[in-house]
């Protein structure tokens, strides 16, 4: 297409199904769609969906943000003129702007908010990292209010927004008990989500509609965990990150499919009772102790670990102790090891059973190879293995090759003891290399001997193991 110029076809969509269209496209990509004919065009400007960001109006030969800012501003004047000369209705406005606290820019964000209220806007998201400006309180006031998303602002007033299905606070300043009459006032919300936004324990009352809760650096008073199934029946989505005021918690819900949990150093003990679990997600820097109470029979749990220096045996026993709790899931286990040298471990690893791991993805150094699969052989039986290096592109071919060759090795020269190390008992049977294969959207295998070159997308690529016992 011609830069500048629409295309007018035969067809052309109502004007509805094309503005709910544009209503999946960030603000930057809907304007675009003006160049596909007049229809589109029209569409857009009347569209009931706003969404102004100011970063999409930076320029390379901007001086500063003073330009952006003002090209900005003058576009958003100009919509609210046109969206009023024609008396139209919008359903939400979305606002993303740059962190400053200039005051005409704090009476320019409240202007359009108190406009977006009068047309009608039940759905705000508000991106303004900034304390300094605070939320006008006709928001929280407003019976029409149905999904509020604030991130680095000032809230407080009176709540009256008893419609409110979806809350999202990130990094707000929450002025006095702001927090709890949303919580004790909006009894219908479906969607909740708290980052860094309190200060002291967080409480939560019942919430009989509650589907999605999400917990990211807050402190959560260890009460809260107890009695889900009656608080939220109907909760699907959970998830917990880096949050703090608890050492151990148990967590019971018949309602509950999926668990996202992160955390970092610390060790706490999380126990699930979740019959009907789907997947389970857990993200950090040390190995959780987890328990799990279930009677699903198809469930997954992806696992990701970053580890700071070499691992010892006391992390081998975490981990496998780990893998043998999730061992009725399909295991998915992705390993980060920041490491320059590899601890000698062998005889200080006691035998263990070795729960299955379905796929291992795993990132380190040439370094550590040998020793580093050593010891997760005798925690652990992989049927799939991605190898990575941190340098990425090529290196990661080339880490995949060597880690491959090394395995076919030992299953050839099994009684080598220099290739003994590299799989622990040499249980390791045979070793094959699988291709995704776009075309049918699968994994193929294909043979691979010593003399044989990888050489593709490693993001194609996984070695697959097949054990003795």
């Amino acid at each position: 297409m011609e830069k500048g110029k629409r295309v007018e076809t035969e067809f052309q969509l109502p004007e509805a199904i094309i503005q709910h269209i544009q209503t999946f496209l960030c603000g930057k990509e809907a304007a675009q769609t003006t160049l596909l004919s007049k229809s589109w065009y029209a569409a857009w400007l009347t569209r009931p969906n706003l969404d102004f960001d100011q970063k999409a109006f930076a320029r390379k030969s901007d001086n500063g943000t003073q330009s952006c800012a003002n090209r900005f501003w003058e576009f958003v004047k100009k919509t609210l003129e046109r969206y009023e000369i024609l008396n139209l209705q919008i359903d939400s406005l979305r606002l993303r702007i740059r962190g400053s606290s200039k005051q005409y820019i704090c009476s320019n964000v409240n202007e359009l908010i108190m406009k977006a209220l009068k047309m009608g806007a039940s759905d705000f998201k508000i991106d303004y990292r900034n304390w300094a400006f605070a939320l006008p309180h006709e928001v929280l006031e407003s019976e029409n209010l149905e999904r509020l998303s604030v991130s680095g602002c000032k809230i407080g007033g009176k709540v009256r927004c008893s419609r409110l299905k979806s809350l999202t606070l990130d990094n707000v300043h929450a002025v006095g008990n702001i927090i709890r009459d949303i919580i004790s006032s909006c009894a219908f919300i479906e969607n909740l989500s708290f980052t860094g936004s309190v200060v002291g324990p967080i409480f939560l009352h019942e919430f009989c509609k509650l589907k999605r809760l999400s917990l990211n650096r807050v402190n959560v008073h260890p009460s809260y965990f107890n009695d889900f199934s009656s608080r939220f029946p109907c909760l699907k989505d959970l998830a917990i990150h880096h949050c703090c005021g608890f050492k151990a918690i148990r967590i019971s819900s018949h309602s509950l499919e999926c668990i996202n949990f992160t955390e970092d150093m610390v060790q706490r003990r999380v126990m699930f009772d979740v019959p009907n679990i789907r997947k389970f997600i857990f993200s950090g820097s040390s190995i959780p102790s987890l328990s799990f109470e279930t009677t699903t029979s198809i469930w997954e749990s992806h696992i990701s670990i970053k580890r700071q220096g070499p691992p010892g045996p006391r992390w081998f026993l975490d981990l496998n102790k780990l893998l043998k709790e999730l061992s009725p899931s399909k295991v998915c286990l992705s390993l980060k090891i920041l490491a320059q040298r590899s601890l000698d471990n062998k005889g200080k690893i006691p035998s263990l059973s070795k729960p299955k791991v379905n796929h291992l993805t795993i990132y380190g150094l040439y370094s550590v190879c040998p020793a580093l699969f050593y010891d997760l052989f005798q925690c652990c039986r992989p049927i799939s293995i991605s190898p990575k290096s941190y340098n990425g592109g090529k290196k990661n071919n080339d880490y995949m090759e060597f880690v491959c060759k090394r395995m076919m090795l030992q299953v050839s020269l099994h009684s080598c003891i220099a290739y003994q190390r590299l799989s622990g008992e040499s249980d390791l049977q045979e070793v094959s290399v699988l291709f995704y294969d776009k075309s049918v959207s699968a994994w193929r295998p294909q043979l691979l001997d010593t003399s044989t070159s990888v050489g593709a997308d490693e993001h194609r690529i996984r070695l697959r193991l097949r054990w003795k016992h």
